[in-house]
């Protein structure tokens, strides 16, 4: 009797943290790119942002440019390029932790 409620315990602490896991997941912002071009600069990951901050930067002809902001206040949780990479309009570039 005693192994059954200690496989029900486990099984239940299991499914509590398979859920904690996807609901922390599925509530990162995925903030994209609005321009085209050569990444110059990313925010480091861990950082706390303001809505609106720069994310990423890319190389223009006249300087660097903002190619994706802050969508909410949050902590940068991944950034998906780096320096020297190409980006194209649209494609997601850094995953925001939103503050709540």
């Amino acid at each position: 009797m005693k192994r059954y409620a200690y496989t029900i315990v486990l099984l239940a602490l299991c499914l509590a943290f398979a859920w904690y896991h996807g609901a922390s997941a599925a509530s990162l912002i995925e903030e994209t790119s609005v321009l085209n071009g050569n990444v110059s600069w990313t925010v480091p990951v861990g950082t706390q942002v303001k809505q609106g901050s720069s994310l990423i930067n890319i190389a223009t002809l006249t300087g660097d440019a903002s190619a994706s902001r802050a969508s909410a206040d949050g902590t940068v949780q991944a950034v998906l390029v780096k320096p020297g990479d190409t980006v194209k309009e649209g494609e997601v570039v850094v995953k925001l932790q939103p503050l709540h």
